[in-house]
């Protein structure tokens, strides 16, 4: 069966970071030999595929290449090196509420996000109560945004972000607020979607417990570099456990074998 994405060595660098324009044009006037910044690599030589249908978990700590991965997926980005193919329509869901507005009451939001996310109004109309009942918000409706905490505007969003329509579903770290009520519900909600074979989701999460429960396969990213790819109990372990992979692929555990001497002291021998 043909992979829904495919990574065929894929790398992805910046210019600097992706300093703005004039900022670069400082630095690099600055810098000793004229030449600016080296390209900082995110990513690094990358291939795997991923097939539809799969539930997969991102995982690695932060400035590991995750929301990298999942930007290139969502074509916000483009491989340095390599290609990708993307078999699909795709969603990118950065943080559970991104969009949303303090000013706008918690209808006009409801509206404004479902439209960002591509549902027709009539769609969110059809939707619309169902919506704030499974969020628990019902009497809030005309209540500004402004007024409610973190774990209702999660509660929110997430209950309408279950209706968005698409085929690849990336979402990056998007259940970081919330509260142990609003973690049961949509864990309830990912144990249906576990069933439903059609929808692939790519899930960046520090929640191991999350991945275990939801994700039948992991991506462990380490510094930009693809350390493992498989089943999620199996990843899970070595993650955890680093000291069960080759350290070769560690970038800080490299060398040349030379060493350079920029002072010593030598004691007068009595």
């Amino acid at each position: 069966m043909k992979p829904i994405i495919r990574f065929d060595d894929v790398s992805k660098s910046f210019n600097g970071l992706q300093l703005r324009r004039l900022v670069r044009i400082v630095r690099k006037y600055l810098s000793s030999n004229g030449s600016g910044f080296e390209p900082y690599f995110a990513l690094h030589q990358i291939s795997l595929d991923i097939r539809r249908g799969d539930k997969i978990a991102v995982v690695g700590n932060n400035g590991s290449g995750k929301t990298t991965l999942l930007k290139l997926i969502a074509g916000l980005y483009r491989p340095t090196r390599g290609r990708i193919d993307v078999d699909g329509r795709v969603l990118l869901l950065r943080g559970v509420g991104t969009g949303m507005l303090d000013e706008l009451s918690v209808a006009e939001n409801l509206y404004l996000y479902g439209i960002i996310y591509g549902m027709e109004r009539p769609r969110i109309e059809e939707k619309f109560d169902e919506v704030l009942e499974w969020a628990e918000l019902t009497d809030f409706a005309s209540a500004e945004l402004r007024t409610l905490s973190s774990g209702m505007r999660a509660r929110l969003a997430f209950s309408l972000t279950r209706h968005f329509d698409t085929d690849i579903f990336l979402l990056d770290e998007a259940f970081s607020v919330g509260d142990k009520d609003f973690r049961k519900k949509y864990e309830e909600v990912f144990r249906r979607l576990k069933k439903n074979g059609d929808r692939t989701y790519l899930i960046a999460t520090h929640d191991l417990d999350f991945a275990r429960m939801f994700c039948a396969k992991t991506i462990w990213l380490h510094k930009g570099r693809l350390m493992a790819f498989g089943e999620t109990e199996m990843v899970l372990r070595q993650y955890v456990s680093p000291r069960h992979i080759d350290p070769t692929h560690y970038d800080c555990w490299k060398g040349d074998g030379s060493i350079n001497v920029f002072a010593s002291r030598f004691k007068e021998k009595y």
